[in-house]
C-alpha cells in the first residue's frame, strides 16, 4: 500500500488515526485549520476574555488567585511567568511528582518560584503505591503514563478547592500540542479507572478514581487558547529571565526522565511515529517551523532511536523482567479493551455512595 503523506506538515496515513485527502493535506492540519485558522480574527476578544477571567478571579480576594500546575518544563514554566509578571496575580505553584521527576525539572522549579516570588507545593504518592500502579498497568496494557496524568488531574481540583483559589491555569492545548490518538496515546480517567476496578489495587487508587468534586470539578483554563503563543519567545523568556535550563537546546520534556522510553516503546510498537516528528508536525502546521526545517530535525532525532541506556533502570524501578517488557509491548493495540468511556454522572453517585458508605 503506497504511503500517503501531507503536503503541509510531516505526518502521514500511516500514522494511527490520520488521512490525507485529495487534496494533500492531512486530517490533522484540517482540523486544526477548522477550530484555530481564525486565530488572527479572534485573537483580541479572546485576550479580552482571558483578563476578565483574571480581574474575576482577583476580585474574589482569595489568599491565591490562581493556581498553576508547574512540571518544570517550558509551557508551565511560561504560564507562571505570565501570570506572575503580565497579569500580576497571586499565585500558588504546584507539582506532582510521579516518582520520575527530573532534576532538571526540581532546578527549575526551584529557580522560577524564587525567581517570581511565588509559594510552591509538591504533591505525591507514595513510591512504592506509584510504582505499583505503574507496573499493574503496563503489564496489563503496555501504558504507564495513564497513571502519571491521572495523579496531577486528582492534585490540582483538590488543592485548588482546599485553598479555595477561583482558577486553574494550565499550559496545555490542543491549539499549540502535537497530535495524538488514542491508538498511541491515553490520558482519560475512564482508562485507569477500567483497567483498576477489580484489582488489588483499587482501593489504594481510590485518589486516582474518585471525582475531585461530587457535582463538578473547579474552573480551569488553558492559557495558550487565550493568547499567542510563541515558541521562540517562549524560550528566550524563561531563560533570559529564570535561568530555565534543560538536558539539551529546546528540549520539549526535561520533567520526567522516562520520557526517551515512552517515546522508545511508542516507536516499536507504530514505527510511523519516528522521534519528534509529532512536535515538529505540529510546529510547521502553527507556522513556527518550515516544513524543510521540521525535516532535517526527524531526521537527526531518528538516528537515536536506539535502545534507551536507561531501561535497567526502568525495569528494576517497576519491578519487571525484560521477558515481561517484551510482552507488554509486544501487542500495540493491548490498551484498546480497555478504552470504553463510563458515565460521568455514575462516577459522581458512585463517589457519593462511598462517602456514606465506604
Amino acid at each position: 500500500m503506497t504511503q500517503k503523506a501531507c503536503s503541509r506538515c510531516l505526518l502521514t496515513d500511516q500514522v494511527p488515526g490520520v488521512s490525507v485527502g485529495e487534496g494533500g493535506q492531512c486530517s490533522v492540519c484540517t482540523e486544526h485549520d477548522r477550530s484555530w485558522g481564525n486565530w488572527n480574527e479572534v485573537r483580541k476578544g479572546r485576550q479580552a476574555s482571558l483578563e476578565r477571567l483574571f480581574e474575576k478571579a482577583k476580585k474574589k480576594n482569595r489568599i491565591y488567585d490562581v493556581l498553576v500546575p508547574l512540571s518544570g518544563g517550558k509551557d508551565s514554566t511560561y504560564v507562571l511567568y505570565l501570570c506572575r509578571e503580565r497579569f500580576h496575580l497571586k499565585c500558588l505553584a504546584v507539582t506532582f511528582d510521579n516518582g520520575f521527576l527530573s532534576d532538571h525539572a526540581k532546578e527549575n522549579i526551584r529557580k522560577t518560584c524564587e525567581a517570581l516570588k511565588v509559594d510552591h507545593a509538591y504533591f505525591s504518592l507514595s513510591r512504592d503505591l506509584t510504582m505499583r500502579l505503574y507496573r499493574y498497568s503496563f503489564l496489563k496494557t503496555g501504558y504507564l503514563c495513564p497513571i502519571c496524568l491521572s495523579g496531577m488531574g486528582a492534585m490540582i481540583p483538590r488543592i485548588q478547592k482546599a485553598f479555595g483559589i477561583p482558577l486553574a491555569v494550565k499550559g496545555t492545548s490542543p491549539r499549540t500540542e502535537e497530535y495524538v490518538s488514542q491508538d498511541f496515546f491515553v490520558s482519560s480517567n475512564d482508562f485507569v479507572e477500567n483497567v483498576l476496578i477489580g484489582s488489588p489495587l483499587e482501593s489504594e487508587a481510590r485518589l486516582l478514581l474518585e471525582p475531585a468534586g461530587i457535582f463538578k470539578s473547579p474552573p480551569s483554563i488553558q492559557l495558550p487558547n487565550y493568547m499567542d503563543w510563541n515558541y521562540d519567545e517562549i524560550y528566550t523568556t524563561i531563560i533570559d529571565k529564570l535561568g530555565w535550563q534543560a538536558h539539551t537546546a529546546r528540549a520539549e520534556h526535561t520533567d520526567c526522565v522516562m520520557d526517551n522510553i515512552v517515546n522508545w516503546i511508542r516507536f516499536r510498537r507504530f514505527p510511523a511515529l519516528v522521534p519528534e516528528m509529532l512536535r515538529f508536525s505540529k510546529l510547521v502546521t502553527v507556522g513556527q517551523m518550515t516544513r524543510d526545517e521540521a525535516v532535517r530535525e526527524v531526521a537527526e532525532k531518528k538516528a537515536y532511536m536506539e535502545e534507551p541506556p536507561n531501561l535497567p533502570a526502568f525495569l528494576e524501578a517497576l519491578n519487571i523482567t525484560r521477558e515481561e517488557f517484551d510482552a507488554a509491548v509486544a501487542n500495540p493495540l493491548k490498551h484498546i479493551p480497555f478504552l470504553r468511556s463510563r458515565s460521568r454522572v455514575v462516577r459522581r453517585l458512585k463517589a457519593l455512595l462511598r462517602r456514606f458508605k465506604p
